[in-house]
């Protein structure tokens, strides 16, 4: 199955909501790394003669909190996917839509505190390759 291609403006019509997303994501995700300090924490208190957990019952409830939000993350992960985009860095808030620029495939770059689209690079290229955007593209390519 071939990937969406965006335009810039389809990229952008979806910004506020990512915004919204990243956001939730980010929480879920300082939320996760607490409840995984919690358990460690928890064994770190030591284990019966039986081999099981003092504070069997806090780690259990503990860890299905962790699971549920990383379910959670993960169902928003899989919209966003859906609609055909991938976050990258979930803590900077890095999302690259597929598209092409001059008949090339590149990935339309973008992080949360950007106001639009306005990078790209390649597709073996990550980050460190962003460019700007050529202020002229091909019809159909990259703008409308």
């Amino acid at each position: 199955m071939q990937p969406r291609l965006f335009s810039i403006d389809e990229a952008n019509q979806l910004l506020a909501e990512l915004r919204s997303e990243l956001g939730d994501l980010n929480n879920m995700q300082q939320q996760a790394r607490k409840k995984y300090e919690e358990m460690r924490d928890i064994r770190e208190v030591g284990y019966r003669p039986d081999g099981n957990l003092i504070m069997l019952s806090d780690y259990q409830e503990t860890k299905r909190e962790f699971d549920r939000i990383v379910a959670n993350a993960n169902q928003v992960l899989s919209e966003i996917n859906r609609r055909g985009c991938r976050v990258t860095d979930v803590e900077t808030g890095l999302v690259d839509f597929p598209a092409r620029v001059d008949g090339v495939p590149v990935y339309l770059c973008w992080q949360k505190d950007e106001e639009e689209i306005g990078y790209y690079h390649g597709l073996e290229e990550g980050f460190a390759g962003r460019r700007p955007l050529p202020q002229k593209l091909n019809p159909g390519e990259g703008r409308n």
